[in-house]
């Protein structure tokens, strides 16, 4: 490269050289033409030397000056893209080796504008985005992201920032959404109560514009503060109208209010406003005036109810009879208080024993159930429903039986827990429950021999009229045939399930005057065996169930009709003295040999068979 520069610079002396020549050779002409001297030509010989000189040395200076600029920027822009290196957090560039000055400034020139670029992009972020922090901050009330001052973020600096930006505008939307969702409640509630805002920031909540409301975290909690303050003065309100209602109602019944003045009134004072909170006050001591002018009226209205709650709680008549202020018949303002007393000691007894109550009802709703199921078994019109209502009453009776001992045992084992924890008995119908069952089915029992008793007495009473006026039996023209049928007959049993008819009766011949009685479908009487007999010749009586176990036995016992017993007599001639021996007889086997008769051909017909003939 040096070769080449010395070569051009020789190549350069050798033009100017011939310049130079060519050039003194044409002034050379001209100063011949003008004449000019050889004095005055070494002058201008000299003046042409002083002008090249003068401009070489002045290009030389200026070339010096321009390498003197180039160094200078050299070192400056070196300094600023150091400096800018640092702000940006870039590595600082190392220049090649063997450069020109023009070249290295050039090159750090460029990498100067390229950071100095950068920087200004960042610092344009920086602050757009701090904008943006600052809003926000001042919305929530919260800490902006710090970045110090006089520096350029970098660009983990730049995406910190912005990711808390957004974790701002999140959190100031579910503000607002919150808030906006607060403030309608606010208004609601306001609305509802009759009240207005008060406080300024009551104020601030519901009469400013929403963008204005500052969501800090103060604010957002005393907002809160305020919508439960509001919403439980709410409550309170709905639970005393609600109360209030309640005593206007009970005072309406026990007055015996019309219906129509009842409805004009709740018409006008819907809701729970203060306004209607006033309304029912008003209207409880109007009734309580007129309570106070209808007492015999109120305290009957107050006994009616008192008699409900002692049926819902089982009392027995003891337990009632203890309330001696029931009977009294001195209408006076005491005793209308002591009715009140006892009316809310009644309905606190029935709330705290709810649970244990609930399981007797349903005791007793089943108990009914079993009792109309027996009644229905007796009711020989049963078996005309061709429709499957058997079939569906059978399945219905088995439900009951299976779940009486259930609902038994839940109720003992809830008035266990109950004793357990109070230390005091829970009585029914003034005894214990497992008693009162078992009194249920004593007098079930009871209930069913008297029928059979009855029964009895009504059928020798038929009997003894019969053999008293020798009248005809009503059932003579239906009579059934005494043949043997050719097939044997099927017939349902009481457990639902199928089987044969017995073989069927025949006639038996008889020494007295010609009698007919009904025949019984040719078959004998359901029970095989026969009923044994007290010596006195009287049936024996059921014995009681024992204490405990009287629910099963008397769960595994059908009230079926007795058909052992019963016959339907037409006419029997005979003495009057046969009377007591017929009443006596248990099945037809012994009737027939009590009764004195002739040839003649006796059918029976059971009780059941005779209603429907």
């Amino acid at each position: 490269m040096a070769t080449s520069s010395k070569s051009n610079a020789e190549t350069m002396a050798n033009e100017l050289a011939h310049s130079l020549e060519a050039t003194m050779g044409r002034l050379q002409n001209i100063w011949d033409e003008i004449g000019i001297m050889e004095e005055q030509r070494k002058d201008r010989r000299k003046v042409v030397l002083h002008h090249l000189q003068a401009l070489l040395e002045e290009m030389v200076a200026e070339e010096e000056n321009l390498r003197t600029r180039l160094l200078q920027s050299v070192e400056d822009c070196g300094k600023e893209l150091l400096k800018i290196s640092k702000e940006l957090h870039v590595p600082v560039y190392e220049p090649e080796e063997g450069l020109t000055i023009l070249t290295l400034e050039k090159e750090l020139r460029t990498r100067v504008d390229t950071l100095s670029k950068e920087k200004h992009d960042r610092m344009k972020q920086l602050s757009s985005l701090k904008e943006k922090e600052q809003q926000l901050c001042d919305t929530l009330c919260t800490t902006p992201f710090y970045i110090a001052p006089d520096t350029v973020p970098s660009n983990d600096q730049l995406a910190k920032l912005r990711q808390h930006i957004s974790t701002l505008q999140t959190e100031k939307n579910t503000r607002q959404e919150v808030f906006l969702e607060t403030k309608r409640k606010i208004i609601t509630y306001l609305d509802d109560l009759d009240l207005t805002p008060n406080s300024s920031f009551e104020r601030d909540v519901v009469c400013e514009d929403e963008e204005s409301f500052v969501l800090s975290s103060d604010n957002m909690a005393a907002l809160q503060t305020l919508c439960a303050e509001l919403e439980k003065k709410q409550n309170d309100l709905i639970a005393m109208a609600s109360d209030l209602r309640i005593q206007v109602t009970t005072l309406w019944d026990r007055l015996m209010i019309e219906q129509s003045e009842r409805e004009a009134f709740n018409r006008d004072n819907q809701g729970f406003k203060p306004r209607v909170l006033k309304a029912l006050r008003e209207e409880i001591e109007r009734c309580r005036e007129l309570k106070l002018q209808n007492i015999r009226r109120y305290v009957e209205g107050l006994r009616a109810e008192i008699t409900q709650l002692w049926n819902k709680c089982y009392f027995s008549q003891e337990q009632r009879n203890q309330f001696t202020e029931f009977f009294s018949d001195d209408f006076t303002e005491d005793l209308l208080e002591i009715h009140d007393q006892q009316v809310a000691s009644l309905k606190q007894y029935y709330d705290n024993n709810r649970d244990i109550l609930k399981f007797v009802e349903k005791w007793e709703d089943l108990w009914k159930k079993m009792l109309e199921f027996e009644r229905r078994a007796n009711d020989p019109s049963r078996y005309n429903n061709r429709g499957g209502g058997l079939l569906q009453e059978e399945k219905e009776r088995k439900k009951v039986h299976k779940l009486l001992p259930k609902v038994e045992e839940e109720v003992s084992r809830a008035i266990r827990e109950y004793e357990q924890k109070t230390g005091q008995p829970f009585l029914v119908d003034g005894c214990p429950f497992l008693d009162y069952v078992t009194a249920q089915w004593n007098k079930h029992n009871e209930e069913k021999e008297q029928e059979k008793h009855r029964r009895h007495l009504a059928k020798a009473k038929q009997l003894e009229e019969e053999q008293k006026n020798g009248s005809k039996p009503a059932t003579t023209p239906k009579r059934r045939f005494l043949t043997t049928p050719t097939k044997t007959p099927t017939k349902r049993k009481m457990d639902g399930t199928f089987g044969p008819s017995p073989s069927p009766a025949k006639k038996t011949p008889m020494h007295h005057s010609s009698v007919m009685f009904a025949s019984p479908l040719h078959r004998p009487p359901r029970s095989c065996k026969k009923t044994p007999k007290t010596p006195g010749g009287r049936l024996p009586k059921s014995r009681p169930p024992l204490p405990g176990s009287g629910l099963r036995k008397a769960l595994a016992e059908r009230n079926t009709p007795d058909r052992t017993h019963g016959f339907s007599m037409s006419t029997l001639s005979g003495s009057s003295g046969t009377n007591a021996s017929l009443m006596s007889c248990g099945t037809y086997s012994e009737f027939s040999r009590e009764v004195p008769c002739r040839s003649s051909a006796i059918s029976v017909i059971p009780d059941e068979e005779a209603v429907h003939l």
